[in-house]
């Protein structure tokens, strides 16, 4: 029977829930690791409906008892830190690991995460549909149509191109890594270039009048709605200028941006298991190459840095190059919009063109590899998608570049460590490989240099023909390779390397003798006309080591003296993660101990024959200070034992 009348019950209640919310928070904030609203909730709930059953059994089931309050208090906040460290108990070890972050679901907005998590459930059921129709996967229905017939690579080229949005990215990229798939896959998903279905042209109308600020006509003296080009991002167009030029018109795709996000929130999910639960996601660190390519993707969407990309391209190649960089109308180009000019020839994909012309096809192929070559050693700023619908061809045999959507940036160093890589490979040289290898590696400690180099001579071995050229797979075998090492090359070379090997493909199509690893290392090491001046960066070199060399001979001669004097000392310098992982494992042990003191002290006060001076209403001074001892070490403990969970130690 209740105390107290209805009303005030009413109150107390939802005073009770009010409470419960706040101290959950409180209660997992103790933790010391954050968690997501999800876990949160069912920690909060299970937490104090414990609590509320518990205390309101000691309360004879009366909601207006005086001690209610407190007793939900003492025992909600340390259940519900039990219920959410038993919840990362529950996940498999290691998978709450990767960051203070993992796991962690924010929700600023949750009725558009909900909204954003039924999309990607969605998405994940279309896609679902489409391997089956494909005859993908355990439960699929290839053997009871004409599907299975088809080619892997042509049954995975359909799959993407009926996806759309990001997995035709998906598949573009992966046509360029043939260290990874069979050739004729790579071959089927490269044509994933030009195959895009476009948008209806009322679409394409809208996004591009929204950004010019008006209707074509005012801007354009002709336009043709049929697309050059369809691809995953943009659709581009013929256009005429209301001054006379010939002018390309890209225009973003309406709702790309949606779809985008969607689809890598689906792949992010994907990616996060396959690098938790597989050996080939561990190996590939699927989470993190994701990672890198969302970040890529994102910045592709905002086409004022293909625009910049263009300017600086244009700028860096000079004037006398044979290379040419469309120019730009910056005026009408917008976030959404670029307006460019029109070359007037054929792109290297148009391959009855290019074998109709006179141009000489291994000069053409000479002259692309240079340029690459030069952008990549020289300027430290290269177009990283070189696939033949990206290269022009003028009748005059120049070159032209096109779509600046994917560049790639290397620093000093790096540039360097290339230049070391190449001359190594061409020379046979392993230490010179190796050391370009390690300048700009994450290697770790565990990698033995003997065991490495040893691998890199079977790898030369292996690739080198009689006559000393040097097979062209090489550059994919030492990709592979480093990645049984565990050694991460950094994303700028990890985009350099899908350039390069697109670059190999699209100097095949040119001329089907072309070499790159060959013609790059003649280019490098040659003394008639080299890419690089080897005088120039020997100079460089010395005039670089010079202010260690002044200082040589006195710090040679201050060891001497310590050795001399029995005075010379090795320190041995603990780095930064052992000095991390010993802070770490100290406090911990001191506040499991802190806690266990708690724990026994405040036991030892309850079970007192005495309470100790009284405080308040027959409570006294040792049953207070032995609740909170409780509360305390219970904290404490709780605390430890979700570092430890989250840690994947047990």
């Amino acid at each position: 029977m209740l105390a107290v009348g209805a009303p005030l019950v009413v109150v107390r209640v939802i005073a009770i829930v009010v409470l419960a919310f706040a101290t959950t928070a409180i209660s997992l904030r103790l933790l010391g690791i954050r968690r997501g609203w999800g876990r949160a909730l069912v920690s909060g709930t299970l937490g104090w409906s414990i609590a509320i059953f518990v205390a309101l059994g000691l309360s004879h089931w009366d909601w207006g008892a005086d001690g209610l309050v407190v007793h939900l208090l003492a025992i909600g906040i340390p259940a519900t830190m039990a219920i959410a460290v038993a919840l990362d108990l529950l996940a498999r070890p290691g998978s709450l690991a990767v960051g203070e972050q993992a796991g962690l679901v924010t929700a600023p907005r949750p009725l558009r995460a909900v909204r954003e998590r039924i999309a990607v459930i969605r998405r994940y059921r279309e896609l679902l549909r489409l391997a089956r129709r494909e005859g993908f996967g355990p439960f699929s229905r290839s053997a009871r149509t004409e599907v299975a017939a088809d080619a892997v690579g042509v049954r995975l080229r359909r799959m993407l191109e009926d996806a759309g949005g990001v997995y035709i990215k998906v598949g573009q990229i992966a046509a360029t890594r043939v260290d990874l798939l069979p050739p004729d896959v790579c071959a089927e998903l490269a044509s994933l270039q030009n195959r895009v279905a476009p948008d209806p042209v009322e679409e394409i109308r809208s996004v591009l009048e929204a950004e010019l600020g008006g209707s074509v006509a005012e801007v354009f003296a002709e336009f043709d709605w049929d697309p050059l080009a369809a691809a995953s991002i943009g659709q581009t167009y013929r256009a005429r200028l209301r001054s006379g030029e010939a002018v390309v018109v890209k225009v973003q795709r309406p709702g790309v941006e949606q779809v985008i996000r969607r689809d890598l929130a689906a792949l992010s999910l994907l990616a996060e298991l396959a690098q938790r639960r597989t050996a080939l996601g561990q190996g590939l660190r699927s989470g993190e190459l994701l990672a890198q390519f969302a970040q890529s993707l994102r910045a592709e969407l905002d086409f004022r840095r293909e625009v910049d990309a263009m300017v600086e391209m244009a700028m860096s190649l000079g004037d006398c190059s044979q290379v040419r960089v469309p120019k730009v109308y910056a005026e009408l180009c917008t976030r959404r919009l670029i307006v460019q000019e029109r070359f007037d020839g054929f792109t290297v994909a148009q391959s009855k063109e290019l074998d109709a012309s006179a141009i000489d096809k291994h000069a053409l192929a000479d002259q692309l590899l240079r340029s690459m070559l030069d952008q990549v050693l020289r300027i430290g700023f290269f177009h990283a998608d070189p696939h033949p619908g990206n290269i022009f061809v003028f009748a005059d045999g120049a070159l032209g570049l096109i779509d600046f959507g994917a560049v790639g940036r290397l620093d000093a160093i790096q540039q360097r460590a290339v230049i070391d890589m190449l001359a190594g490979l061409m020379q046979r040289d392993v230490s010179l490989l190796r050391d370009g290898i390690e300048r700009v590696a994450d290697i770790n400690e565990a990698v033995s240099a003997e065991l490495l180099e040893r691998a890199l001579a079977r790898l030369m071995a292996e690739n080198m023909r009689p006559t000393g050229a040097i097979e062209p797979t090489i550059l994919q075998d030492l990709v592979r390779m480093l990645s049984q090492f565990g050694i991460r090359m950094p994303a700028d070379l990890v985009v350099l390397a899908r350039a390069l090997v697109t670059l190999e493909g699209t100097l095949r199509m040119i001329w089907p003798m072309a070499s790159m690893a060959a013609a790059a290392g003649d280019m490098v090491i040659s003394s008639t006309a080299p890419v690089i001046d080897r005088d120039t960066m020997i100079r460089d070199e010395l005039v670089a080591a010079l202010p260690h060399l002044r200082h040589l001979p006195d710090r040679i001669d201050r060891i001497l003296t310590l050795t001399s004097r029995g005075e010379l000392r090795v320190r041995n310098v603990v780095d930064e993660d052992r000095q991390r992982i010993l802070r770490t494992l100290v406090n911990r042990a001191l506040l499991s101990g802190i806690g266990s003191v708690f724990l026994v002290m405040a036991t030892l006060m309850l079970i007192a024959t005495e309470k100790g001076p009284i405080v308040a209403s027959g409570t006294g001074l040792f049953e207070i200070l032995g609740y909170g001892g409780l509360l305390a070490g219970t904290v404490l403990l709780l605390r430890v034992a979700a570092a430890v969970a989250r840690d994947g130690t047990t």
